[in-house]
Order: structure tokens, then sequence, then C-alpha cells
């Protein structure tokens, strides 16, 4: 039988989306939604289905970002997507964003984010991968210690919502930095079960 996903993790499975993922699930709706788009810059224009579809296949067409659609493995719904963004070949390195517009298992970002850092290292043979995020997000950079990150930097005054400024975290990962993390989960990507994941994940954010 043919596999549905690219990358598969213990909750989740990453798949090659298709234009049926975006005009037959929530996805142009996640970036209208007050909840999921409460830490990033989207929410402020609303978006059409045609306008995401064209954002979608413009994503897709563009070699330097490798879109994925997120599945939950046991429902077989779709909760999301995952970009790696604006790869850069020369210099080694690309961003990597997440977006989770359903409801998903406590692991399913995590399992996101580690399946396509460790794409982006071994496969795509980078040597940084970086990233910023809402300082309300600040537990979920903690947990991602797990594959290496490192937060870097705050930039003040970056996001303005609720009628307040409020700032970003930077992080970013190393391909030493990585491979050292994986040899402390003895090669596993993301240890070898869920539950030991869900323990370190709880580790991270208690240091």
């Amino acid at each position: 039988m043919l596999k549905k996903y690219f990358l598969k993790g213990h909750s989740i499975e990453l798949r090659i989306p298709t234009e049926k993922d975006v005009a037959e699930s929530g996805w142009h709706n996640w970036y209208n939604d007050s909840e999921v788009t409460k830490y990033n810059q989207h929410g402020i224009y609303p978006v059409t289905l045609d306008q995401e579809l064209e954002i979608v296949r413009k994503i897709i067409s563009d070699k330097s970002n490798i879109l994925l659609s997120i599945y939950d493995s046991s429902s077989d719904l779709l909760i999301g997507n995952i970009t790696l963004q604006n790869i850069d070949h020369f210099n080694k390195r690309s961003k990597l964003a997440i977006t989770l517009g359903e409801e998903h298992s406590m692991t399913a970002g995590i399992e996101a984010m580690g399946l396509m850092t460790h794409h982006a290292f071994m496969k795509l043979n980078l040597e940084r991968i970086e990233e910023g995020t809402h300082e309300k997000l600040s537990g979920f950079v903690d947990m991602l210690s797990i594959f290496g990150y490192k937060k870097e930097g705050i930039a003040r005054n970056y996001f303005y919502k609720d009628n307040k400024w409020q700032n970003k975290i930077y992080y970013a990962a190393l391909r030493k930095d990585f491979m050292n993390s994986l040899k402390k989960r003895d090669g596993h990507l993301l240890f070898k079960d869920q539950n030991t994941l869900k323990k370190e994940m709880l580790n991270c954010i208690s240091r």
C-alpha cells in the first residue's frame, strides 16, 4: 500500500499538501481565526479561500520553500501545516514556521518541528534553522531545546496585539547542536515513544 506521508512521527504525519487540503478543511479560516492568530501577525486582513489557494500554490512552486500538511495519525484529520522557508543553500540556513489550527495532541507541534528540523539538517545539509515567535510562547521555545534550539535574543515591541506592544523571541538550532541532541536520544528522532517525548517536554519547561 502506498504510504500517504512524507515524514512520520508518533502522533502525526507530514504529507505533501493538495488543493483539497486547503479547500475542504479549515485551512484558510485558520488565518482568519483570532485564537489561531493570537500570537502571530496573521489575522489582520481577511483571507479568502481563493487567496489562500494562490498563496499555497506560490509556496509549493518556489524551491526555496518546503510546505507540508500536518495530519493527526489516529483521526486522519488535517490539523495544521509547517514550512521550511527561505532555504538558502549558499549560507546553508532556513526559517521554520508552523500553524496548528485544529485540536491536536500535546506533542503534535514538537513532533512536526522535530521532523522538519531533522529533514533540514540530514537531507538538505543545512547548518542553521532559525525563527522567532511571540514572547508568550516562551514555553514552546523551551521545549524545542530537545532538538538543540537555543534562544538568541529578544526583539522589543515587535507585535502590536490587544492594544499593547509585545516582544518577539528569536531562536535557532545549529547542526552541531542538533547532532548532539540526537546522541542524547540514542539516535531516536522523537525519543523511542510518545510518552517519553511528553515527559521530556514537561522537563524542559520546568527547568
